[in-house]
């Protein structure tokens, strides 16, 4: 667990001394169920320890928009909530999952303690928090585009700088794609079609092969 960015640059020992000091809570999901609803109160920092989910608000008026998406080793919880608490924002698992809630009271508060490694953790959440800052600038980069080609683009393009290849396995299921990119999946499928017919990209399920630029 050590090995997380969150944990990053503490030792085992001071990782399992902290753990004595939070007493952090883990729980299993499976696959659809909720993780986290989010409430105004900042009640808990959320470590994904295994697994998949993404994080979901949803309006007054039943429409669905896809935040963020998590692997093993990323963090969630109110902290990091956007305005507007009456959107309704959730966190569900898109596989069985194992997460480690800990209290964020925890975190900020003076520690009883005086643990030397309490400093670190909090610098490490820090830089954490500027992280997800990027990727939501990113993100309304990527949905900023005025055509859903565009889009696909800018996507197919951080994952290729991400991959280090200009071949790559999509993160997420096609349906998770277009709500991410703000998109019809009936429309963002016909632009996948038509970019391999203009020999743009080549695609075999999840995988893509970016060919050449539009």
């Amino acid at each position: 667990m050590e090995e997380t960015l969150l944990f990053q640059g503490i030792s085992q020992d001071s990782v399992l001394a902290m753990m004595d000091c939070f007493k952090p809570e883990r729980r299993s999901f499976r696959k659809g169920e909720t993780i986290l609803v989010y409430s105004q109160d900042l009640e808990h920092l959320c470590l994904l320890l295994s697994g998949r989910a993404h994080l979901y608000c949803m309006d007054s008026d039943g429409d669905y928009a896809l935040l963020e998406h998590y692997g093993p080793g990323d963090i969630f919880g109110e902290v990091f909530a956007m305005p507007g608490y009456a959107l309704g924002y959730a966190v569900e698992a898109d596989s069985d999952c194992r997460v480690m809630f800990i209290r964020f009271a925890c975190i900020y508060g003076r520690c009883p303690n005086a643990c030397p490694h309490h400093s670190r953790l909090t610098r490490n959440l820090f830089e954490l928090s500027a992280r997800k800052a990027q990727t939501l600038s990113l993100r309304i980069n990527m949905i900023s585009k005025k055509s859903l080609r565009r889009k696909l683009f800018s996507y197919f393009d951080y994952m290729r700088e991400k991959s280090g290849a200009a071949s790559f396995e999509l993160e997420l299921p096609l349906s998770r794609l277009a709500a991410y990119l703000c998109a019809d999946r009936s429309s963002m499928m016909r632009e996948l079609k038509n970019m391999c017919a203009d020999g743009l990209i080549l695609r075999e399920g999840r995988r893509i092969t970016i060919i050449k630029e539009e």
